[in-house]
């Protein structure tokens, strides 16, 4: 393994010498290393202008990625060959190769550059490739100070049963890099210290916590946060968020934006676990791995609480858990919904808007599970509207609350819309909701920053108050990064978050 920490090469999409001349200067602002170059993506045009690169605030690296390996590159090796010994005229300081298609130059004697660039011998591999293949690109001979850099596609399944156990331990590897694609991408890039890599490679920065990541691979994680968090302590805790979808999630922007405000040294992730049997065997690596916590979010809440060795009250109460600790072994299980519903609920009441009249849950999952709860831990009463009957019977049984049905139901002073409806290809709400909204309702949505958002405009168009879930986000947050580092963010960070993040109203 390695004693340094892994370089930090920010890749830049741009299609443009202007665009990828930007792209550099931001890299280097987000403490990148390295700025890599996709040559493959700039236009024939545009070829003549290479030099304009230079000079640059930090290293480039030149990369011809070929169609045959996921770029936009050609795949003839003559043609690249003329292309990359015009890149290896220029002063780039990294040249990336092609294993299988660039054999010429990694033959020759010397490099394909006047400047003695360091080679990166890449190889970008299919699903179908075995680990003995990747063992053997890692150890097959390469040029004097070469690099090798092997991607393949890889699930958590394979991942922990059979990559990691096979390839350890890495020492023999170095100088190398091993990303994978796909649901487990973001986890070799948090492990390049612990694995000993040359190199990780990243996305441009997050620098403005409310806008999007351009990213080459959506695996990559903002070259920002890993500076900051493997630029103190590299192995220090490691938090992710994980349900299925996960592209729309807000808490790694949440959790980074107030670590780096606090100085605190950790690395949020999102990862998309589309099974609860890869949840299951995620978190005994995961412990062993520097993860202190994750939060869970839909569908795997029940699931969350399942696995869990210790649980909370408020996780027991609403039969599901938002969020896992690990320590010494210990599973924990805690639910910050439910306190991020019931401090909600306690303003609104403060505020008059909840007179404590019988409170409407549409749902019947964790999110719902956790509104039940918090609104009974209050003395309230509820009103649950669920698509199966049977769920919604039992879950006014385990709350105090009755059953809402279709014809009989009246306006609410405050409904809560605890489903996943409003997200990106998720079905419309099939529930009778407009029969509880007046203008003297206020509507709580769990979702946040909906694609479709139908409740809002519904419930405006009725003459009903509305308010998005970025609240509800916010407070769950703050509870969970109060059970990871010891205190939640100030009121004021929360705040911040609200404004600066979500860009909420």
């Amino acid at each position: 393994m390695t004693t340094r920490p892994p370089l930090l090469v920010a890749s830049c999409p741009g299609r443009s010498v202007e665009a990828v001349k930007s792209e550099v200067q931001r890299a280097a602002d987000g403490g990148a290393d390295v700025a890599e170059v996709r040559l493959d993506r700039l236009t024939a045009t545009d070829r003549s202008r290479w030099a304009e690169f230079f000079p640059a605030p930090i290293p480039l690296m030149a990369t011809l990625r070929s169609r045959m390996e996921g770029g936009e590159g050609p795949d003839v090796p003559r043609e690249r060959a003329l292309l990359l010994e015009a890149a290896g005229r220029l002063p780039f300081q990294f040249i990336d190769c092609e294993r299988v298609r660039d054999e010429e130059l990694l033959g020759a004697s010397e490099a394909p550059t006047e400047r003695k660039a360091v080679l990166v011998v890449s190889s970008h591999l299919t699903e179908s490739a075995s680990t003995e293949a990747v063992r053997r690109l890692l150890e097959e001979p390469r040029p004097s100070g070469a690099v090798a850099k092997v991607v393949l596609p890889c699930d958590f399944e394979r991942l922990w049963s059979d990559l990691l156990p096979r390839l350890t331990p890495f020492d023999g590897y170095a100088p190398y890099v091993l990303h994978t694609t796909g649901p487990s991408g973001p986890i070799l890039r948090a492990w390049g210290y612990r694995l000993g890599m040359f190199a990780v490679y990243s996305s441009l920065p997050s620098l403005d916590p409310s806008g999007t990541i351009d990213s080459v691979e959506p695996g990559q994680i903002p070259v920002d946060r890993l500076a900051a968090y493997g630029r103190t302590v590299p192995t220090g805790p490691l938090f992710a968020v994980v349900g299925h979808p996960i592209g729309h999630s807000r808490s790694p922007d949440i959790h980074s934006f107030w670590m780096q405000r606090e100085r605190r040294n950790g690395l949020y992730l999102a990862l998309d676990m589309s099974t609860a049997q890869e949840l299951a065997d995620s978190l005994t690596p995961f412990a062993s791995g520097g993860f202190k916590g994750l939060n869970v979010t839909h569908p795997w809440k029940q699931v969350a609480l399942s696995l869990a060795s210790q649980a909370s009250p408020a996780s027991e109460a609403a039969e599901c858990a938002n969020t896992l600790s690990f320590d010494s072994g210990t599973v924990s299980a805690e639910n910050t919904d439910v306190a991020a519903v019931r401090r909600r609920l306690s303003e609104l009441r403060i505020q008059g808007v909840w007179d404590e009249s019988p409170v409407v849950v549409l749902g019947g999952g964790g999110a719902a599970r956790s509104a039940l709860a918090a609104t009974a831990s209050l003395g309230g009463s509820s009103i649950v509207i669920a698509r199966r009957r049977e769920v919604a019977e039992e879950l006014a049984r385990s709350y105090g609350g009755r059953v809402g049905v279709a014809g009989e139901l009246q306006p609410a002073r405050v409904v809560i819309h605890a489903t996943p409806a409003g997200r990106e290809h998720v079905p419309d709400l099939q529930l009778p909701w407009t029969e509880v909204v007046s203008t003297t309702t206020h509507v709580l949505d769990f979702v946040y920053a909906p694609d479709h958002p139908f409740l809002r405009q519904g419930s405006l168009a009725k003459g009903a108050t509305y308010e998005d879930g970025s609240r509800l986000l916010v407070y769950q947050a703050a509870e969970s990064y109060a059970t990871w580092w010891g205190s939640a963010p100030s009121s004021d960070l929360q705040e911040a978050a609200l404004k600066e993040v979500l860009r909420a109203e």
